[in-house]
């Protein structure tokens, strides 16, 4: 830590080179310090284009306190407004919605608003003292578009969206996300900081501990979940970690220096019905990150005998004709444009998506306004379809997650470690965190990420 660091960043918030303490998960006033500093300043993903189809479709975002209202224009172009009337404060809008009228109206007095924020009626209008003419309107926030979803910030300059988002249009421009649509979406509050259900995601350091299931795929499409032995770490994938300026990513692979000695492993990845049983267990114990299309593809490759070509090639390819031949406008890619966008990444500060050529896994974690020890949890996932099999979807809430057995059993072990990490934060016997310096920095990236705009420190 440097001592300008020292200076602008208060002790018990001071962040080490693989050191993140405590507070900035459990103190309120650290929350309050996020909400005011961090939220109103960065971009944020508030909905899909698809959540608000048509002219005077509308999307609530909440952050905090803070409530956004995105609206479809007559030109099909998207703005987006603060949620709240220019005369006595009261919320436009609730929720999603569309408005038949083609105008936004406030019910408590019924003063009313084109969609593009304008004042379009004032009940009583020569009543009032005179006013600048936009302080009667609705006051716009700034919206850009992106792999289809609508991001908004409440900043007064803030840089460019595709400028911020980098390198993510470039890595993930040949998945065509925007041509994505929902299989499905759920919700419900978790009794944790946003920022440990987001660090459980961007990190794969967990997976034998957590997912023990996943070191087994040679025993069958749905492994043990017995705790992994310590034998069996042997067999752990190695996700390091990638910083970027505002993101970070993990990939899985194998350690460089055991890649090329373990021939018994290399043995069993190359058996097709190995690999097959991996992507089998995505739909079966995820219900992402494979689609119906590409689970009967892995079932087409475990009856395969071991080839020249590598099972994942040969995944790969079943995947596709199977897609182009039920007519879906599957994207095109070389395998070098594939790996430089797969993986896990974290878009700054609520989003998780982790990306295949069929279809997508997502999660937001979203703060709570007042209490740090809680947040709102989505998880969905998106799919490219054919013509005419869009499902209809809508948000699946639900007060607790237990209520709910549809997760998958991978999400579910990552749900039920996530309140017993939070609680185990508020001990005093712990402090902070202590990162892995190659498989966990993506969480000191995301504080140091936070610090520029909390504490102005540029990226350390």
């Amino acid at each position: 830590m440097t001592d300008l660091t020292a200076q602008r960043v208060p002790q018990k918030y001071a962040c080490g080179e693989t050191f993140v303490p405590k507070s900035r998960y459990i103190d309120p006033e650290f929350l309050q310090l996020e909400l005011d500093r961090l939220f109103t300043q960065v971009w944020q993903p508030a909905c899909r284009e698809e959540e608000i189809p048509d002219p005077g479709s509308y999307y609530e975002y909440c952050i905090g306190r803070q409530s956004i209202m995105v609206v479809r224009q007559k030109d099909r172009s998207i703005k987006a407004f603060h949620n709240t009337c220019a005369h006595r404060g009261m919320k436009i809008v609730c929720g999603t919605g569309v408005e038949a009228e083609g105008e936004l109206r406030c019910r408590f007095h019924g003063w009313r608003y084109s969609l593009d924020g304008r004042s379009s009626f004032v009940p009583g209008r020569e009543e009032f003292a005179n006013r600048p003419r936009e302080q009667w309107g609705l006051r716009p926030v700034h919206v850009g578009t992106w792999g289809g979803w609508v991001f908004i910030s409440m900043a007064d300059e803030p840089p460019e969206l595709l400028e911020w988002l980098d390198p993510l249009p470039t890595a993930l421009a040949p998945f065509r996300l925007q041509d994505m649509r929902f299989r499905w979406r759920k919700r419900t509050t978790l009794p944790a900081n946003y920022k440990t259900v987001i660090d459980a995601f961007i990190e794969g350091y967990h997976t034998p501990g957590t997912h023990p299931q996943t070191l087994r795929t040679a025993q069958s499409p749905h492994p043990s979940t017995e705790p992994a032995k310590p034998q069996e770490y042997v067999y752990a994938p190695y996700t390091p970690t990638i910083a970027y300026k505002n993101h970070s990513r993990f990939i899985y692979t194998q350690r460089p220096e055991t890649a090329e000695r373990d021939k018994g492993r290399q043995e069993q990845a190359s058996r097709p019905e190995v690999f097959a049983n991996a992507m089998q267990y995505n739909y079966i114990g995820v219900n992402a990150l494979v689609t119906e299309r590409d689970y009967r593809a892995a079932q087409k490759l475990a009856t395969m005998e071991p080839s020249e070509v590598p099972p994942f090639v040969l995944y790969h390819q079943l995947c596709e004709e199977l897609a182009l031949a039920e007519g879906v406008d599957f994207p095109r890619m070389s395998m070098e444009e594939y790996f430089a966008g797969n993986g896990d990444w974290h878009i700054f500060p609520t989003m998780v998506i982790l990306v295949e050529k069929s279809c997508l896994l997502g999660y937001r974690m979203l703060p709570d306004a007042e209490d740090p020890d809680k947040c709102t949890f989505e998880m969905f996932t998106l799919e490219h379809f054919a013509p005419g099999e869009v499902p209809e979807t809508s948000w699946q809430v639900f007060e607790r997650w237990q209520d709910h057995d549809g997760w998958g059993e991978l999400p579910t072990q990552d749900l039920q470690n996530i309140e017993a990490i939070h609680a185990g934060m508020h001990s005093h016997g712990f402090e902070g965190l202590w990162l892995n310096t190659a498989q966990e920095m993506s969480i000191r990236n995301e504080h140091a990420i936070a610090d520029r705009f909390i504490f102005g420190l540029d990226k350390q």
